[in-house]
């Protein structure tokens, strides 16, 4: 990952964007969204390799205005085919994946350590705790939130093999 500087705004320093979005504090929310969605549609928990694809879809805007355009009920399927429109943002999924890895782990701990998420040794899971009240995100952040809730709905809906297959990400 690459350094980045501070910007001084009004005598302060201010983090670059990039960074008070890619935190794992907001990962950490964001896949219990989408573990939460997950178990709501099909009463199990996702298992662990969805968080890894998770984030990578979220966190990048082009990717997140694609699952913010795509209705709820059009599901997985439409996603990807408005997305081979631009297929190398499609394939950009996994290599999104690998460099990611660490925030997804990051967000993970933080996850179960908050007591917001737990893992299921014995199947491979992780499981969305309920949670009395987790604090609002900022307007600015609502966007990820709603889609998180949708992939995690479209994730349910398919085997993690197909799921992956038609993201293109390999295991």
């Amino acid at each position: 990952m690459t350094e980045r500087t501070s910007l001084p705004v009004s005598g302060r320093f201010v983090q670059h964007e990039v960074d008070i979005v890619q935190n794992p504090a907001l990962g950490a929310y964001l896949l219990w969204r989408m573990g939460d969605s997950h178990q709501r549609t099909s009463q199990v928990s996702p298992r662990m390799e969805l968080h890894f694809v998770a984030l990578p879809i979220l966190l990048h805007r082009p990717t997140l205005d694609y699952v913010s355009s795509t209705q709820g009920a059009s599901g997985l399927a439409q996603f990807v085919a408005k997305m081979r429109s631009q297929e190398d943002e499609l394939l950009a999924i996994h290599s999104r994946a690998l460099k990611l890895r660490e925030l997804t782990l990051q967000s993970l701990a933080i996850g179960i350590a908050s007591g917001i998420l737990s893992i299921g040794y014995e199947n491979g899971t992780v499981r969305s705790l309920e949670v009395a009240k987790l604090p609002q995100l900022p307007e600015r952040l609502k966007p990820m939130q709603k889609a998180a809730d949708k992939i995690g709905d479209w994730f349910a809906k398919h085997p993690l093999p197909q799921t992956l297959g038609m993201l293109r990400v390999s295991p």
